[in-house]
């Protein structure tokens, strides 16, 4: 706010002191009429031309109190100055000076103006009104469609692999965000499961989602190792133009217990509550010639595999405190129900999903 406006704001307080005392009848009608004609003129000259300005820049309500209030400023600015005419022995109309009487109402020229003002604001209302409803209306518009395309990122059901059980928990935050996860079949028995996170939330983040799905879908088809499908997946990414970025882990499942994993800067797993280190290269979308490196495991009958979203970890409670690591490697060798109910019942802060992989034989 700028100091002319400061001070402005300062005068204006002390016409109001200035009316209390003209009104109690300490202040004499010409220092009072003076008062008010140098205190309403910057108003009736500024406010007009802010509203053009305003106008001008798309704020199309502004045009219809243009007028009003540039009528209604200068009228009490009129008669201000009328009056103060008036006592130097100047002869001015009438309606400058003196009340206008309709019927048994007496009105001042000033009051003639508030007629037009008081219909204005109504009209300003109204459009506001309507904007905001449309804007209301094309908001859930955009909320219903991020929601169904968010609905493409998960699989309705898990498909089943002989030797392993597959359970997964996905818990959408209450604003639409970009979590995903795939598991999909290879023709050599293998499987992959892909758990992904995008960068941003609503209709942008949920559309880039899908777009990464076709993409996994198509590469995965291919029969690719997971470094070679992040770098196809990649490549996509980075040449579809969308802004943000996505973290992604893909695990290739073999029916021998084998596990080869490939991360692009997603949170690390767990392998029966303890943190595997296979690496991590930079997030989808980045660089368009990221390389990404391979790890792998062996499992064995009994161990599990928990592949998890920061939603999770980054739970936050009334008081501020996120759930973290510590609480997260704890609880990671439970259910994916287990470990996901923890996180929403800590307080949600985004999306959750968890995906637990049991080897059975």
């Amino acid at each position: 706010m700028s100091f002319g406006w400061r001070v402005y704001q300062f005068l204006l307080g002390i016409g109001a002191l200035s009316s209390y005392m003209f009104y109690r009848g300490a202040q004499s009608v010409d220092a009072f009429s003076a008062e008010q004609v140098l205190l309403v003129l910057p108003a009736a000259i500024l406010l007009p031309i802010l509203l053009l300005v305003w106008y001008r820049r798309g704020n199309h309500e502004a045009s219809w109190l243009i007028f009003p209030i540039l009528l209604s400023c200068m009228t009490l600015v009129l008669y201000d100055s009328g009056y103060a005419a008036s006592l130097l022995g100047w002869k001015l109309p009438r309606y400058l000076t003196e009340s206008l009487d309709i019927g048994l109402i007496p009105l001042q020229v000033w009051d003639l103006a508030n007629l037009l003002f008081v219909p204005a604001i109504g009209v300003v209302i109204l459009l506001r009104f309507t904007r905001a409803s449309r804007e209301q209306a094309n908001a859930a518009a955009e909320f219903g469609a991020a929601r169904e395309i968010q609905r493409s990122l998960v699989p309705p059901t898990l498909p089943a692999f002989p030797g392993y059980q597959i359970d997964a928990a996905y818990i959408p935050a209450a604003e639409v965000g970009g979590d995903l996860y795939q598991v999909i079949a290879k023709t050599d028995g293998s499987f992959l499961v892909v758990v992904g996170d995008v960068s941003g939330k609503g209709l942008n983040a949920a559309m880039s989602g899908a777009v990464a799905i076709g993409a996994l879908r198509t590469l995965a088809a291919a029969n690719l190792s997971p470094a070679l499908l992040l770098e196809g997946l990649n490549r996509q990414t980075t040449a579809g133009g969308h802004p943000g970025f996505i973290t992604c882990l893909c695990v290739e499942m073999h029916p021998d217990g084998w596990a080869v994993f490939a991360n692009a800067g997603h949170l690390s797993p767990y392998r029966n509550g303890e943190e595997l280190d296979c690496g991590a290269s930079l997030p989808l979308g980045l660089v368009k010639d990221a390389d990404y490196r391979e790890a792998r495991i062996r499992l064995f009958p009994g161990d599990k595999l928990t592949l998890l979203t920061d939603g999770v970890v980054e739970a936050r409670n009334s008081q501020g405190e996120l759930f973290g690591f510590e609480r997260t490697v704890a609880i990671s060798n439970q259910s994916a129900q287990h470990i996901a109910q923890t996180a929403l019942a800590f307080g949600q802060d985004d999306d959750i999903t968890v995906l637990k992989i049991t080897f059975q034989s």
